[in-house]
């Protein structure tokens, strides 16, 4: 069986677009759904056609959800009974809310934070600062700042106009009426710590001398390498289980110090990790199933029983589970139960697929493997193999070509979940700044010429990154003034 990637991807994205994961079957719809799909398709709409008359963006989503696609449908849109549409909205809310049911990450003690009478800001207590509770600001509100991005991750450029847009809005009285909002801050020394960089900045896990690691580790009582947001099912055309992270590849990087190339599915950034790093794995092997027909086509094409995917441009035949690690660990041990590992555990992971089922390997394939990233790609946008466009390596290939992916663009919607009194907390990488204190103003210079300090709630390590990658932003102000004595965590 082949099928269109386009296909794929508009039948996915009528519950991707409200968070509906792959647990409810895309085809078990209500009536209200099926009676406004087939007046899109009797109006000329085509499900996987060309811009402007798609079946599922250009008419199911501007009638049911209010999504508006950047270009006008090419054909008038058919006259739908408003409670049919509302009708239909509800049963995908409802499904959304029971796939998302899933058990949430305990917040063991919240008492050092007091959330406000609007529940918009959150009062740390340890830090003595102000925290926005919305964990993803960025994605709904721009301050009229550019290039941030769809699911609101930026640029470290862009955090500090962002930041500065805030302060500077509502005539100078700044948002919220609060105009000393900050990036959180990261100290240069940090016994907490568990790991020294090659700069001597403290990085790893358990770096509670943060703000960002004080929030994780201190106030919401997470251990590494647990994620603050429940995994992600979506659906994303072929694929099952798709995490908007880091996943790890097999080439080592550049420099040895900054261990293996990873590429992020939250981004499309192709960059490095440290092998302690807790990512994820989407295993492939080279070249296509034997017995699929042949054709000419580059679309994505998957297998008769839906578990591979090959990819006739890299070549590459993908596990159309991206996250089977959460449910299938072959005896390996050091998996995390959100299907994170480190970098030697992946290797193992892999090894043991290829030995399981008495030496025939997962579905009867001995060659499984971590992708690559080949030699250095003229298409990244930094040197090397680094940076976005990077459609040189096997996931970069799939981000952008096949699944028509763009910068800064990620897999899946943004995460709207709710940690203690926080909303929208992203399970990713958050933009951090050197400062002494929590209340220490944003020191002009990073940890490193070019990097600055990052802080992920999806496994608690803190790192440090490029300042051209995209992560995402929280803020806080402080309780006292710039240069007066403040709690140092």
């Amino acid at each position: 069986m082949r099928l269109r990637w386009k296909d794929l991807l508009s039948t996915s994205l009528i519950c991707a677009s409200i968070g509906v994961t792959a647990n409810a079957p895309l085809c078990a719809q209500s009536a209200s759904c099926q009676q406004i799909r087939a007046a899109c398709k009797n109006a000329g709409f085509v499900q996987g056609g060309a811009i402007g008359e798609r079946l599922v963006l250009d008419c199911f989503n501007p009638i049911v959800l209010g999504q508006m696609p950047k270009r006008p449908a090419s054909k008038p849109l058919p006259k739908i009974d408003p409670q049919v549409a509302a009708a239909c909205k509800d049963s995908l809310s409802k499904r959304s809310s029971g796939a998302n049911a899933q058990a949430q990450p305990s917040i063991a003690d919240t008492s050092t934070l007091t959330a406000s009478d609007d529940g918009r800001t959150v009062h740390d207590s340890r830090l003595a600062v102000t925290w926005l509770a919305d964990g993803n600001l960025a994605a709904t509100q721009s301050f009229g700042v550019p290039n941030i991005n769809e699911s609101g991750s930026m640029s470290y450029a862009t955090a500090v106009q962002w930041v500065a847009a805030m302060n500077a809005s509502n005539n100078g009285a700044g948002y919220l009426g609060h105009n000393n909002w900050q990036l959180p801050t990261a100290p240069g020394t940090d016994k907490t710590c568990q790991l020294t960089g090659p700069h001597g900045e403290p990085f790893g896990y358990n770096c509670s001398g943060s703000a960002l690691g004080s929030l994780y580790y201190v106030s919401f009582g997470l251990q590494e390498p647990n994620s603050a947001a429940a995994n992600s099912q979506i659906q994303v055309g072929p694929f099952q289980n798709f995490q908007a992270y880091l996943y790890w590849s097999k080439s080592p990087a550049i420099d040895p110090k900054q261990g293996f190339v990873s590429f992020s599915f939250s981004s499309g950034f192709q960059g490095a990790n440290v092998f302690r790093n807790y990512l994820y794995v989407l295993p492939m092997f080279k070249g296509e199933l034997p017995g699929m027909p042949s054709t000419a086509v580059n679309y994505l094409q998957v297998d008769a029983n839906g578990t591979t995917v090959y990819d006739p441009i890299a070549q590459v035949t993908w596990l159309a589970d991206a996250n089977l690690a959460a449910s299938q660990t072959f005896g390996t041990a050091g998996i995390n139960r959100d299907g994170s590992m480190d970098h030697n555990t992946a290797l193992l992971w892999v090894k043991a697929m290829n030995e399981s089922d008495g030496g025939h390997g997962y579905l009867g394939r001995t060659d499984w493997d971590l992708p690559d990233t080949g030699p250095p790609d003229p298409s990244c946008s930094m040197k090397g193999i680094t940076g976005f466009g990077c459609t040189g390596s096997a996931m970069g290939s799939l981000f952008y070509r096949q699944l028509g992916l763009h910068p800064g663009d990620s897999v899946i919607p943004p995460s709207d979940a709710k940690v203690g009194p926080f909303t929208n907390v992203q399970p990713y990488l958050y933009w951090a700044c050197t400062g002494d204190t929590a209340a220490s103003p944003c020191q002009p210079s990073g940890p490193a010429e070019g990097f600055e300090w990052n802080f992920s709630f999806g496994n608690g390590f803190q790192g440090t990154n490029l300042m051209g990658n995209n992560l995402f932003v929280i803020v806080y102000y402080p309780d006292v003034p710039a240069g007066q004595p403040a709690f140092k965590p």
